[in-house]
């Protein structure tokens, strides 16, 4: 089992990288959002004016912002860790018993 420092050591430094993906990220599906639907088409599915064609395909690409931002954190947080400490970050689970 990972030390309890080690973990709340990683959580501080996956939250670190987390803000600033978190804000890229919103950026980045507000211009795809753009790109797909020019116009700039309401997202907001309570919004009587929007389609079910707007609302699904936001639902979609803010779906795919968000996986993406969660591979980047964690990989990001990873690296960052192994630079930083050398070592492998914390893991969240036990490895199997061969």
């Amino acid at each position: 089992m990972a030390n309890p420092a080690g973990t709340a050591a990683f959580k501080l430094i996956s939250l670190a990288v987390r803000i600033p993906v978190g804000i890229a990220t919103r950026k980045a599906v507000e211009k795809v959002w753009l790109g797909i639907r020019p116009g700039d088409p309401s997202h907001d599915p309570r919004d009587p004016d929007a389609s079910w064609g707007d609302a699904i395909g936001w639902a979609l690409v803010s779906a795919l912002g968000v996986a993406v931002a969660e591979l980047v954190t964690t990989k990001g947080a990873s690296e960052v860790w192994r630079t930083v400490v050398g070592t492998e970050p914390p893991s969240k689970r036990e490895p199997r018993a061969a």
